[in-house]
């Protein structure tokens, strides 16, 4: 056991006894059911492990994955921690200009998607990657300079797996932080880098949110690319000898239903914007549904409104719950006690372990920190040396969140009350959230300012019912254009084209005096300003 990478998570539960429980549930959009047990995991890694260092994967290289709901997402995580790589999940509908510079960022070895993603987002950029050795795709005859995944995983030839890799392994992912325009006028985000340290602390974190334990199955619905997909949609559960649910199709009200109707899924873990889609589809239609085993629904990556929580209570039997972490986190910091009711509108309180403050930014740069239990309002922050140690790539420093005199300063502002619950009041950045993503304005604002008639962009989050937050542009014109509908509907295919649905403005205004700093950067509260009000 000691010799055993934390990341190997299947073999520490097989070496534990459990080798024959049910570890993975897959469900197809066609209906199809796959069951894998801890055991099948374990020999899936070890088939992945092998494929990965025969192709040349060194202990401490970055595997790019971009294979969505699918179990391959799974096996290949656990593959990849197995050979000592780090897992870095992408987006599957991300536009060739974003996926670029993630894969320029993260010097990628090895890319595992499917053909059709690779067709329209990397085949047209892959002379320029020249750190990418070997591309694997999923079920497609292979194109030109690519790999078949599953006959590469048939090969016999592949050697056995060295056991001196130890503490090589990690996971990245990336998050909405951008820096200055690269070459080519795009943006670059920024990535975290944890090690496999990083288990403990999301396994502490589900049992002290979640209680999870090895009679759970949980069902994590969010997008592989995100952070949360990792850490409570593969780590958690298998770090807790819990079962995986994983649905290919998207979470939508019906689909949702009657999972929890059809499945034994004890702990759900989803976004407001899903909560927000089940709560507009009615309540009549959700009480037809009967949740099989659901004991705990919890969300994450936007404030829960007070309203979502009572519908979760009084339409599926069980309140929904708010969570709150970072990426550079790695796992829950704030929630609310299993074992008593939440606060309706509340992130919840620290999860134990963790060391939390209000802090106060000073114009020399510093800081004042107000510690303790009582009533206060501030920004969020949170004792770094408590947290699982993290690196980062990319970005641009001085952006929060950021570390300053040993503190994690999130970003969030917060007012904590006498019981030392924390509630949200609002960001000090730019990021828009909507949809359950984190979006970096500048990532945007950078496509559209590549199209001619383009002279400068600024992109900020407007308030919506639905998606929490909608992604609006204000655009000004080059000379010898002319702003209007057909101009929009052009910038809307050309963005979509460029940077995936996922990142597409949902609205274009035309602006020709875009406010400025006396140093010329977009000052975007005043372009929230200008905002219609909330959609519905």
């Amino acid at each position: 056991m000691q010799d055993v990478d934390p990341l190997e998570l299947t073999a520490i539960q097989c070496l534990g006894g459990r080798s024959g429980e049910l570890a993975l549930r897959w469900l197809s959009q066609d209906g199809d059911i796959r069951d894998y047990t801890y055991q099948d995991l374990d020999r899936m890694a070890e088939r992945y492990a092998r494929m990965l260092r025969r192709l040349g994967l060194k202990a401490g290289e970055v595997v790019v994955v971009m294979t969505g709901r699918r179990p391959e997402t799974v096996f290949a995580a656990l593959g990849i921690w197995k050979a000592g790589g780090v897992y870095c999940p992408v987006f599957r509908d991300l536009g060739p200009d974003p996926l670029f510079v993630r894969l320029m960022l993260c010097k990628g070895r090895i890319l595992i998607t499917d053909g059709g993603t690779y067709a329209t987002a990397v085949a047209m950029k892959r002379d320029l990657l020249n750190h990418l050795a070997e591309v694997l795709l999923t079920g497609e005859a292979g194109a030109a300079g690519t790999r078949s995944l599953e006959a590469e995983l048939a090969d016999e030839t592949d050697p056995p797996m060295p056991q001196n890799k130890r503490g090589r392994s990690g996971v990245m992912h990336f998050t909405s932080g951008t820096t200055a325009a690269v070459a080519g006028g795009l943006a670059q985000p920024k990535a975290v880098i944890h090690d496999g340290t990083l288990v403990a602390a999301i396994a502490a974190s589900a049992s002290a949110a979640f209680s999870l334990g090895s009679q759970d199955m949980l069902w994590c619905t969010a997008e592989p690319g995100w952070v949360t997909h990792s850490a409570y949609g593969i780590i958690a559960p298998l770090a807790c000898g819990a079962a995986i649910l994983l649905d290919e199709a998207m979470p939508r009200p019906t689909r949702c239903l009657s999972v929890l109707e059809d499945q034994p899924v004890s702990v759900w873990y989803t976004s407001p914007s899903v909560i927000r889609c089940l709560i507009g589809a009615g309540a009549a239609p959700a009480r037809r549904y009967r949740p099989r085993a659901l004991r705990l629904a919890a969300s994450v990556g936007e404030p829960l409104s007070p309203d979502a929580v009572e519908w979760g209570a009084t339409v599926l039997g069980v309140p929904f719950r708010d969570t709150w972490w970072q990426t550079e986190t790695g796992a829950i910091v704030l929630a609310h006690d299993p074992a008593q009711a939440p606060r309706p509108g509340s992130m919840g309180r620290a999860v134990p372990g963790m060391l939390l403050a209000l802090a106060s930014r000073l114009d020399d740069g510093g800081m004042a920190i107000m510690g303790g239990t009582g009533e206060g309002l501030g920004e969020l922050a949170v004792k770094a040396d408590h947290l699982p140690a993290w690196r980062c790539l990319g970005g641009e420093i001085g952006r929060i969140p950021e570390e300053i005199d040993g503190w994690h300063l999130t970003g969030d502002r917060v007012r904590r009350d006498a019981e030392g619950y924390f509630w949200f009041l609002g960001r000090k950045d730019d990021v828009i959230k909507s949809a359950g993503r984190t979006i970096g304005p500048f990532e945007v604002e950078a496509v559209l300012m590549s199209h001619p008639a383009v002279a400068e962009a600024g992109v900020v989050g407007g308030p919506d019912a639905k998606l929490n937050q909608r992604i609006v542009a204000f655009v000004a014109v080059n000379p010898g254009f002319e702003p209007g509908a057909a101009l929009r509907c052009e910038l809307w295919a050309y963005a979509r084209d460029h940077l995936g649905g996922g990142l597409v403005p949902h609205e274009i205004y035309f602006a020709q005096d875009l406010p400025r700093t006396p140093s010329g950067k977009i000052i975007r509260r005043y372009l929230r300003e200008r905002l219609p009000t909330v959609k519905a």
